[in-house]
């Protein structure tokens, strides 16, 4: 049986870069993550802050790759549509790139997973049967959660990633 992880930002990375006025809502791509003809292209200011940090992985407020990332992922997912997505440090005069993903969604939540009140998951369990894509978006839940497979993130662990945390994902 394989192993799948949730990508998480390593929360103990002070200073990460903070893009103002992103939302998941400037991104409508179709469910399968394929389209047709010329990639999206967006500019944002980052938060200013006395020191910034430029990860390879934004969780938040939508997540976000650098292009270093982008390129180890499409090794796995080749066929993968990509925006663009430029992050401005305005008092530095200095640009980033970093790019949104539209992995595929997979209906894979197993009946043992927990949600609160609210209805955000609390504890996410895969179905235990089945093969999932390389890397793909959990469909049926109000974050946004990428997941990748073993053979990924034994590829990220052997470069040298900044600010992502894996998290095994328990499945049935």
């Amino acid at each position: 049986m394989n192993r799948y992880f949730k990508l998480a930002e390593d929360g103990r990375i002070e200073g990460r870069a903070v893009p103002v006025g992103l939302s998941n809502s400037l991104f409508q791509l179709p469910e399968n993550g394929k389209t047709e003809g010329d990639s999206s292209s967006l500019s944002f200011p980052i938060r200013e802050q006395e020191h910034v940090e430029y990860v390879d992985f934004l969780e938040r407020p939508l997540p976000l790759v650098s292009d270093t990332f982008k390129q180890l992922l499409e090794k796995y997912m080749p066929d993968m549509h990509w925006n663009l997505v430029m992050l401005t440090d305005v008092r530095r005069v200095h640009q980033e790139v970093y790019w949104n993903a539209c992995p595929p969604r997979t209906r894979c939540l197993s009946t043992r997973s927990e949600y609160f009140k609210d209805g955000a998951l609390k504890r996410l369990v895969l179905e235990g049967n089945k093969t999932y894509e390389p890397f793909f978006q959990v469909d049926g839940v109000r974050e946004t959660i990428w997941i990748v497979n073993l053979a990924v993130a034994e590829s990220m662990l052997r470069r040298d990633f900044y600010g992502i945390r894996l998290e095994e994902v328990e499945r049935d």
